[in-house]
């Protein structure tokens, strides 16, 4: 209990330089479980690699990763005072981008969500083949971006009404743009530094 992550790489090391692969991948296993994620991933994959093991440990380790999320999930929605934090798919959307996996990573996001950062990081990687998917993502930031009444959430949010308009004008939706940027002016019009930003910006 509570193994020192230090002592377990050198066991492991030493494993490894016997060709002792098997006992050194316990070791490298129990380390991953402990905080699964992707930079864990990362270090189990490396390890794997030594011996030659890594398909079989990464069908293991992303079904690890999936079983975790699902019951975080299960304990958040039957948390009341939310002690358990908003439960998604970030993890494995995070994993599969890494394996530059675009797909799965947004099947991933699709069903069970993801931080702000990713749908970003999603939407930017999926903008050239898939642009109404990206559209989607921009237009889903927007109000979360607005709701934090800050002048640099504002910038922020004229940055994305700017991705959505290129997109929109790629699509041939100008006159939708026109009337959704409308939209956006009529529900914030009381932010007026927002309006100050959106009435000096250009749409080009």
């Amino acid at each position: 209990e509570r193994t020192d992550s230090r002592l377990r790489e050198f066991l492991a090391a030493a494993y490894h330089r016997r060709r002792r692969h098997d006992e050194a991948m316990v070791l490298i296993w129990a380390a991953f479980t402990d905080s699964p994620g992707l930079q864990s991933f990362q270090h189990l994959r490396r390890h794997a690699d030594r011996g030659g093991q890594w398909p079989a440990w990464r069908e293991k380790a992303v079904a690890f990763v999936r079983h975790a999320t699902v019951s975080q999930t299960r304990d958040a929605s039957k948390s009341r005072c939310g002690w358990f934090g908003r439960a998604d798919h970030s993890e494995l959307v995070r994993i599969f981008l890494w394996e530059k996996d675009v797909e799965a990573a947004w099947r991933e996001a699709k069903e069970g969500g993801c931080s702000s950062d990713l749908w970003m990081d999603l939407a930017i990687k999926r903008e050239r083949q898939h642009p109404e998917d990206a559209l989607t993502v921009y237009q889903g930031q927007i109000e979360p971006t607005l709701s934090r009444k800050n002048n640099q959430a504002y910038g922020e949010a004229i940055g994305l009404l700017r991705r959505v308009h290129k997109l929109m004008a790629r699509l041939g939706k100008d006159v939708e743009f026109a009337q959704y940027l409308d939209s956006v002016r009529t529900a914030h019009k009381r932010k007026r530094n927002f309006m100050k930003l959106l009435d000096r910006a250009k749409w080009e």
